[in-house]
C-alpha cells in the first residue's frame, strides 16, 4: 500500500543524524539526572528487577538456574516471585532472556552493570522509536514526539531501574523497524523481525497480542513473507518450550504455572492464569484514572498521542489499524489482570502502548505544523523538499529506515 503524504526519501539522507541524535540525547538527559539523584532512594534492583539479577548471577556464577543459594533470606520475601521444577528446586518465574543479555555487564561490573544495562535500553529504546515513526512521520515532528513520550511519560521513572518491560519493548520496536518499510519482501529482514517478535513474546507473554496485526505490516505477497516471520519466529518459541519440558514436564508448562508459596509451604503452587479475574470495567477505569498508576494522571501525552491515530489512518491505514488493535488489546488485557496496578509508578504493563503511541502524535504534530503553515501561506516542509528536489521519474515514493 502506498503512503499518502510522505515525502519522498529519494531528495534526502536515509537518515537525518541530527534529529535522530536530538530523539536520543534529550532523553538521555532527564534518565541520567534520575540516575545521579538515585530516583527515590529505594533500591533499583525493586520488585520483580531483583529477580533478574539473581538468575543471571546464577548462570554466571553457578552455571545453573537454581535460585536457592542466590537469594537473601528470609525466603518468605520470595513467595510467588520465584517457580519450583519437577525436583523440587527453585527456578526462574521470570523468562531469562534479559538476564543473559544482560550477563556481560553483570559479570564486568556487578550489581551496578543492570542499572548500566537498563540505560542502554531505554536509550535504544528512544532510537527505534524514533527510527519507526519517521516512517510515517517528518524527521523533526518525530524527534519531537519520541523527546514527549519518552520525557513527559512513566519512563523517567524507570531509568533507575531494572526494567524486564523496557526490555521487551524494546524487542517489539526492533522487530517492527526490521520489517521493511517498502512492505516488499525481504526475507533476510523477515526473518530477523520473526526472531525478535519471538523472544519478545516468550519474554512478556502478553505480547503474543502485538503479533495478530503483524501481516498488515509485512507486506506482500504473505506467501513469502508470512512463512519466513514465522521461521524467525519458532527459534525462540522452541528453546521456550524445551526449556518448560526440561522443568515442568510439558512444553505448555510455564514458570508461571508453578509459582512456589513458600509462606504456606513450598510444595504448594499457584498459577497466574487465576490472576485474570479482575473486572473488566474496573479494570479500564483503574488504568486511566488512577492516581498514581493511571494513563492519565501519569502519562497524559499517551492519551493525547492516541488521539493521532485518524490522522496517522488517512496516511497508512494499514499502520493505524495494527497500532490501534495492538494497543487496545494490550490495555484490555491487563484490566483482566488483578495486580494490574503492581508498579512503583504509572504502569509498567502498558509499556508498550506508551511507545507505540509516539507514532500517531508524531503524525498529529506534523499535521498540526502543516494546517499552521497553510493558515500562513507557506509551503509544507514535505512539498519544500519536494519541490527542491523531485525523486525521479517512476520511481515510487515511501521513506525507509
Amino acid at each position: 500500500m502506498t503512503i499518502l503524504s510522505i515525502p519522498s526519501a529519494a531528495g534526502r539522507p536515509r537518515f537525518r543524524r541530527m534529529w535522530g541524535v536530538v530523539a536520543v540525547a534529550v532523553p538521555a538527559i532527564v534518565y541520567i539526572a534520575v540516575i545521579l539523584a538515585r530516583y527515590d532512594g529505594q533500591p533499583y534492583l525493586r520488585g520483580d528487577c531483583q529477580y533478574y539479577y539473581y538468575t543471571a548471577v546464577s548462570i554466571s556464577v553457578d552455571r545453573d538456574l537454581d535460585l536457592a543459594n542466590q537469594l537473601p533470606p528470609p525466603m518468605e520475601r520470595h513467595s510467588k516471585d520465584l517457580a519450583v521444577d519437577k525436583r523440587g528446586r527453585l527456578v526462574p518465574k521470570h523468562p531469562i532472556w534479559m538476564s543473559l543479555a544482560a550477563l556481560p555487564l553483570i559479570l564486568v561490573m556487578g550489581a551496578p552493570g543492570a542499572l548500566v544495562f537498563n540505560l542502554i535500553q531505554l536509550l535504544a529504546l528512544m532510537f527505534l522509536a524514533f527510527a519507526f515513526a519517521r516512517r510515517y512521520a517528518s524527521d523533526p515532528a518525530s524527534a519531537v514526539a519520541v523527546m514527549l513520550t519518552g520525557v513527559t511519560s512513566s519512563l523517567p521513572h524507570y531509568a533507575w531501574n531494572f526494567s524486564p518491560d523496557i526490555f521487551v519493548t524494546m524487542l517489539l520496536m526492533a522487530a517492527l523497524v526490521t520489517l521493511p518499510a517498502d512492505r516488499r519482501p525481504k526475507l533476510i529482514r523477515h526473518f530477523a523481525a520473526g526472531l525478535l517478535l519471538g523472544i519478545a513474546v516468550v519474554s512478556k507473554y502478553s505480547l503474543f497480542l502485538a503479533i495478530p496485526g503483524i501481516p498488515l505490516l509485512s507486506g506482500r505477497p504473505a506467501r513469502r513473507t508470512l512463512p519466513t516471520l514465522a521461521a524467525g519466529f519458532a527459534l525462540p518459541v522452541l528453546l521456550w518450550a524445551a526449556l518448560n519440558t526440561h522443568f515442568f514436564g510439558s512444553p505448555l508448562i510455564t514458570p508461571y504455572d508453578r509459582m512456589a508459596s513458600i509462606q504456606e509451604n513450598i510444595g504448594q503452587v499457584h498459577s497466574q492464569r487465576s490472576d485474570f479475574d479482575y473486572p473488566l470495567w474496573k479494570g479500564i477505569k483503574n488504568q486511566i484514572l488512577d492516581p498514581k498508576r493511571g494513563l492519565l494522571p501519569t502519562t497524559p501525552i499517551t492519551i493525547l498521542s492516541i488521539l493521532g491515530l485518524w490522522t496517522l489512518a488517512r496516511r497508512d491505514r494499514l499502520a493505524a489499524l495494527y497500532l490501534g488493535g495492538t494497543n487496545l488489546a494490550i490495555f484490555l488485557f491487563f484490566s483482566k489482570y488483578r495486580w494490574w496496578g503492581a508498579s512503583h509508578y504509572g504502569s509498567r504493563f502498558l509499556m508498550p502502548l506508551v511507545v507505540l503511541a509516539a507514532v500517531p502524535l508524531a503524525v498529529m504534530i506534523d499535521a498540526t505544523v502543516g494546517w499552521l503553515r497553510a493558515r500562513r501561506g507557506l509551503k509544507t516542509p514535505a512539498e519544500d523538499r519536494i519541490s527542491a528536489d523531485p525523486p525521479p521519474v517512476g520511481e515510487e515514493s515511501h521513506k525507509e529506515t
